[in-house]
């Protein structure tokens, strides 16, 4: 939407009656647009290097409505102008991306005078969340509780819930893992997945403790209490490390947090921080101006209890014990004042991954004229035509192609998931499996046969998998005009969250 800006005075109107000169007309203040996109857009290949950083900002401001322009100008014969639109189209369209993508789930409670087991499993129905009651913590798990609320946001229908009942979660670092039976002298023992952050069970217990979070999108954002045994404050620096709980609504197929960026940081006494320091190198595949944290949570790097254990009787390696809690993120922060025991106000966005199904991810147009020439898709993917002939045995056309992607496994180690240990985390199931579509001329799509072409595998080091498609049509219908590989594709969202009164550990 673009941005206008207007100057509304009081307009007055005085009508004379009585006879001599009339009173003096009461100025009428004009109305002052702001300037178009258009014009904003004209003022990014401007000479002075202050106008074009203010058109940057205003329009970042204009939200949506730019992107049609701004999609234009990527096209400009202006370099700079080229330069600066991609950069703003790119921030535009994740952040109109994520607001459809991360629309929250509202539900509506009525729950009175209920046995809080009975309000527990129809809550768990309502909202799909994997809540579990610790009645080893809970005075009364038979009591009687009253809840109401309007149609809400899942998550703070589940904050209402818990006020109402007098509970509040209880949170952990670390997640046990199940105890695997032995295998014998040589067996293989797998290493422990580490589940997803939605798989992970909201432990409800006794307590009135409410933690500031933002909770109006498809995924949660909170701050841990004070005494969480991951936070971590250098003394004396204004060097302080929190911990995030950030959890995804089930079903919204959230691979993993990206990094967290700080906007705004007010302490107790009125003064600005920033964001801390950060060992890891940025990604070049994302823009990360800002970024303070990263994914994987405080553990993620190393394999509590494994880290080059053995078990001497078998030679093979010991499990660990624990694993780290996918959801729970490490934010380091730079205070103002050291001495700070709270912070006022705390702005940002986490950014996130996670995957869409059936996406464009690469297409071919005239296979025929493109025999065994590559295209590129998103994360490292590529179809190849590697033959159109004729079909054997019957009168038809068959296209050959092959797909190359990475491994799963070496997904999985660049996202940094156990490489403390000896092997990566074992990948999860894929929501759905990728597929050659053929179309014809008229875009009208090809329904031939597809089928495996008897032959797939992985490069020798095994970091490149590739499998070969036979795609076979009737004779009479001819060479698709192109071919169409569509897929789960990931997709960087924006969550942003404003957290006030947060207490300092």
């Amino acid at each position: 939407m673009g941005r206008l800006f207007a100057v509304i005075g009081t307009c007055g109107l005085a009508l004379g009656v009585a006879v001599g000169n009339p009173p003096a007309p009461t100025p009428v203040a004009a109305t002052v647009p702001g300037p178009t996109v258009s014009e904003l857009i004209t003022r990014l290949g401007s000479e002075d290097f202050r106008e074009r950083e203010t058109a940057v900002v205003d329009l970042q401001k204009a939200g949506a409505g730019a992107i049609p322009a701004l999609r234009d100008a990527t096209n400009s014969s202006d370099p700079e102008v080229r330069r600066r639109a991609s950069g703003i189209l790119f921030k535009l369209q994740r952040a109109s991306d994520s607001t459809g993508l991360l629309a929250p789930k509202k539900v509506s409670l009525t729950y009175r005078n209920m046995p809080l087991g009975s309000a527990i499993n129809d809550l768990k129905t309502r909202t799909g969340l994997n809540i579990t009651l610790d009645t080893t913590r809970i005075a009364d798990p038979l009591r009687k509780l009253t809840c109401v609320t309007g149609e809400v946001p899942l998550w703070d229908a589940l904050e209402q819930f818990c006020t109402a009942a007098g509970l509040q979660e209880s949170h952990r670092l670390e997640l046990d893992v199940p105890k695997q039976p032995p295998q014998g002298r040589r067996g293989y023992v797998a290493m422990p997945s580490v589940p997803t952050p939605d798989a992970v069970p909201i432990v409800l217990i006794d307590g009135k403790d409410r933690l500031p979070g933002a909770r109006d999108t498809a995924v949660r954002v909170v701050v841990m209490p004070k005494s969480f045994p991951g936070h971590r404050v250098t003394l004396g620096t204004g060097e302080t490390t929190l911990c995030f709980d950030i959890m995804p609504t089930p079903g919204l197929n959230w691979l993993d947090v990206v990094a967290v960026k700080i906007n705004k940081l007010t302490d107790d006494a009125g003064r600005a921080g920033s964001a801390g320091s950060v060992a890891v190198a940025p990604s070049n595949n994302f823009d990360f101006d800002g970024v303070v944290a990263w994914g994987g949570g405080p553990g993620m790097g190393f394999n509590p209890g494994f880290g080059g254990r053995f078990d001497p009787r078998t030679g093979m390696p010991i499990p660990p014990d624990t694993l780290p809690n996918p959801r729970i993120v490490a934010v380091p922060l730079k205070l103002g004042t050291p001495s700070a025991r709270s912070i006022k106000r705390l702005e940002g966005i986490v950014l996130g991954e996670i995957m869409v199904a059936n996406q464009t991810l690469i297409t071919i147009p005239d296979p025929a004229k493109h025999t065994n020439t590559a295209f590129d898709g998103p994360g490292q993917m590529r179809l190849t035509v590697v033959a159109i002939g004729e079909a054997k045995g019957t009168a038809g056309v068959t296209v050959q192609v092959m797909l190359q992607y990475p491994s799963p496994w070496s997904v999985s180690a660049r996202r940094g998931l156990n490489p403390g240990g000896m092997w990566p985390e074992q990948p999860r199931t894929a929501s759905q499996t990728p597929t050659v579509k053929a179309f014809d001329a008229k875009d009208k799509e090809m329904l031939g046969q597809n089928v495996n072409g008897g032959y797939s595998g992985s490069s020798d080091d095994g970091l490149t998998m590739f499998q070969h498609i036979n795609l076979t049509f009737r004779k009479d219908a001819g060479v698709p005009a192109k071919l169409v590989l569509v897929g789960p594709r990931p997709v960087v969202v924006e969550v942003p969250f404003v957290l006030e009164n947060v207490p300092l550990p």
